[in-house]
């Protein structure tokens, strides 16, 4: 087998969802170990960190892309993927207090927006390697310097073509 690769999937999403199933599968076809990582949505994510080998790749979506940064700012890993990595600093803080509190209670909620306004994402000072992925059709792309990879004919949703993206990549 081949390096393990760490699949973590969009907020409030899980990966028993058949795209993130179709995903696993092809990356088990080319190989690979896949480690499904289902977050508690409803705690922080530093509380959720993990320890991962230095010949892991990790594969986050939107959200699960900032966890993902998370993750290996701790711990440096052969290759991140960031698939429509959510663009946090856009957001503030009542907005995300807003967005929570409609799928939480409202201490939990104030308590995520806050971990989520404090964490500053910079790509360029990750140890590993990374690369990112946007959705041709997707309303915001990424602002800054940072490479992205058009995935073509997506919106922000893992579609077929997102995974066949993945798969050419690693």
């Amino acid at each position: 087998m081949k390096n393990k690769i760490y699949i973590i999937p969009g907020l409030g999403e899980n990966c028993n969802l058949v795209r993130y199933k179709a995903l696993s599968k092809a990356l088990q076809n080319k190989g690979y170990t896949v480690i499904n990582v289902n977050p508690n949505w409803y705690n922080t994510l530093s509380e959720q960190i993990f320890p991962i080998k230095k010949n892991s790749i990790l594969c986050g979506f939107s959200f699960g892309a900032v966890f993902a940064y998370l993750i290996a700012k701790k711990y440096p890993c052969k290759k991140v993927i960031f698939a429509s990595i959510s663009p946090i600093h856009l957001f503030s803080y009542e907005s995300l207090k807003k967005e929570y509190m409609q799928h939480m209670d409202e201490d939990v909620a104030i308590k995520l927006a806050k971990e989520i306004k404090n964490i500053k994402i910079s790509l360029n000072k990750l140890k590993s390697p990374y690369i990112t992925l946007v959705g041709s059709k997707e309303e915001m792309l990424l602002r800054d310097n940072t490479p992205n990879i058009i995935v073509p004919n997506s919106r922000h949703y893992m579609t077929k073509n997102y995974i066949k993206c993945i798969q050419d990549l690693i």
